[in-house]
């Protein structure tokens, strides 16, 4: 499966000679959203991996199995934006 790409041109993780990470860029994007559940692509630069968060519960799956630190900034991210706004958001960047 490929995602589309992102139009940011700054790389995703940038690392030191002692192997500590400065920077993480991950883009999102909401593509489905019914009443039980919420569909994001995200990724960077490509935004080639899904996840669905259950709206009742605010829980998240990600569709390739991998819940790895990416997978779980976005779930964390998303759930905060639509606790402070009410509405699932409709895109956005996670930056660390």
């Amino acid at each position: 499966m490929t995602g589309t790409r992102s139009a940011r041109t700054a790389p995703e993780k940038t690392w030191t000679h002692r192997g500590d990470g400065m920077a993480i860029l991950l883009d999102f994007e909401k593509v489905r959203e019914d009443q039980r559940e919420v569909e994001y692509t995200f990724g960077y630069p490509e935004m080639d991996r899904r996840l669905v968060i259950e709206k009742a519960s605010q829980r998240g799956t990600s569709l390739d199995g991998n819940e790895d630190h990416n997978y779980w900034a976005i779930v964390n991210k998303v759930t905060r934006l639509f606790r402070s706004e009410a509405s699932w958001p409709e895109r956005g960047v996670y930056a660390a």
